[in-house]
């Protein structure tokens, strides 16, 4: 009985050594321009948003009244981050 768990606990050590010895790359930040062209955009949406929820509302939306309705894609009456950077990215909002 001894022999075979031992047996299974060298066949468990065989297997699952080379699974634990792989490493993983660490994830880094891009520094391309895209990266710090959504930061700017992110950065734009921030100051703009001065309620701070989260979407442009209200008063807000003054500034984009003209393209609203090319910004706010699903048409609940507000523009979010998503929202207002598909729009940078396509040129709407500059």
């Amino acid at each position: 009985m001894m022999k075979v768990v031992t047996g299974t606990l060298v066949a468990l050590a065989l297997v699952a050594g080379p699974a634990l010895a792989q490493t993983t790359t660490p994830t880094t930040k891009p520094t391309t321009a895209a990266a710090t062209g959504d930061a700017a955009v992110a950065a734009k949406f921030k100051a703009a948003d001065k309620n701070g929820n989260g979407s442009l509302d209200g008063a807000e939306l003054d500034a984009y009244k003209a393209d609203l309705a090319k910004i706010d894609t699903d048409k609940d009456g507000k523009i979010s981050l998503a929202e207002f950077t598909a729009a940078s990215k396509s040129g709407v909002v500059k």
